[in-house]
């Protein structure tokens, strides 16, 4: 699974789940609200599997985990029937929130769906509006339905700690514990609220390492979103380790990308360092997708990699692997795994983890 995409009509979140789960979720709400009553047998396996258009399959799992979780019990070779109200306990609902008009990371989803399956959760999928308004109506919305916890990607924009701080507002402001994923929320180095993400600062001083000890002496960079904690985390990295190695800070070597569409980002700016009198021999992209740019635009000029230049990204999306760029791989489905932990811990003390990257050379 690498994306979904959430369901971006409307005012509201618009939730979405598993087969299975919607199956457990509403035996569970009739048998909670008396519409099967206690010690009522259950229609067959497969006259559920025509009610909600699923599987028989997916009936039997949804059953075996209702059964475990104490709300039906199974006759083998009677059948399953309703067990009393007072032993049904109220499923938990956790909701990822995502900006509207973005990808939603599949890595993470995964992560999340793992984690929340494993301790008998639900999980909720959903877009936040970038109109606050809206996005003040989704959050009271998800606190009436009895969410106990978000997990939050923030929107990556040029305001991004004023609008993503005003969304953590809304869910502290609703009593909603939160955890926020991918980038933190942050300002003059401090991180607001709990986080779960990557170390891109120690990945990228592993990067240059390996590029120095190759013999690299002129590493340049093109990075974007400067001021977003995420990318300046990977930068700050890169310039850390070039200055442990006494290697000097060429600040033409090193290119901030405009506010520019996503299939330009870095084509300008390659052609502008490999321009220079003394080009870089290596270019580290704080992205897969402004390293795929550059691979194109470098075979425009008519230049090999890694002959001319080596190139590298961050993410380690598919195609890294497929046209051979090295990369950085984020442990995205731990991200998603953990975010759930620190979500049901509910310790009183802030939890903000950086997991550990994975370098990815190819040549």
């Amino acid at each position: 699974m690498d994306k979904k995409k959430g369901n971006q009509k409307g005012r509201h979140l618009k939730m979405s789940i598993l087969p299975r789960q919607e199956v457990i979720r509403e035996l569970q709400r009739q048998i909670v609200t008396g519409a099967l009553p206690a010690g009522q047998r259950l229609p067959t396996e497969v006259t559920l599997a025509k009610h909600f258009r699923v599987s028989r399959g997916t009936i039997r799992h949804a059953l075996s985990e209702l059964a475990a979780l104490g709300v039906v019990e199974l006759r083998p070779r009677v059948g399953c029937f309703a067990a009393s109200v007072d032993r049904a306990p109220k499923q938990r609902l956790l909701a990822f929130l995502h900006p509207a008009e973005e990808e939603i990371n599949g890595i993470i989803v995964g992560g999340l769906e793992e984690r929340t399956e494993e301790v008998s959760c639900e999980l909720g999928i959903g877009v936040l509006s970038r109109d606050l308004d809206k996005a003040a109506e989704t959050v009271a919305r998800l606190r009436t339905t009895g969410c106990c916890g978000i997990i939050f990607t923030p929107f990556i924009q040029p305001d991004y700690y004023e609008r993503n701080s005003r969304i953590l507002d809304l869910f502290e402001n609703n009593q909603l514990p939160y955890v926020v994923v991918d980038t933190p929320i942050a300002r003059d180095g401090v991180i607001r609220g709990d986080f779960v993400g990557n170390d891109g600062y120690s990945a990228m001083r592993e990067l240059v390492k390996y590029l120095v000890a190759h013999g690299h002496r002129r590493i340049g960079s093109i990075r974007v979103f400067a001021g977003v904690y995420s990318s300046d985390q990977r930068f700050r990295g890169i310039f850390d380790q070039l200055a442990a190695d006494e290697l000097p800070l060429c600040g033409e070597l090193h290119r901030v990308i405009a506010n520019v569409p996503l299939s330009e980002q870095g084509r300008k700016m390659i052609r502008e360092l490999m321009a220079l009198p003394e080009p870089p021999t290596a270019v580290i992209c704080t992205h897969d997708v402004i390293a795929l740019n550059v691979l194109d635009e470098l075979r425009e000029m008519g230049m090999r990699m890694p002959e001319d230049v080596w190139l590298s990204g961050f993410d380690d999306r598919f195609y890294a692997e497929t046209l051979r760029f090295s990369s950085i791989r984020q442990p995205l489905r731990l991200v998603g795994r953990r975010a759930v932990e620190i979500l049901l811990e509910k310790q009183s003390v802030r939890r903000q983890e950086f997991l550990p990257c994975e370098l990815k050379i190819r040549s």
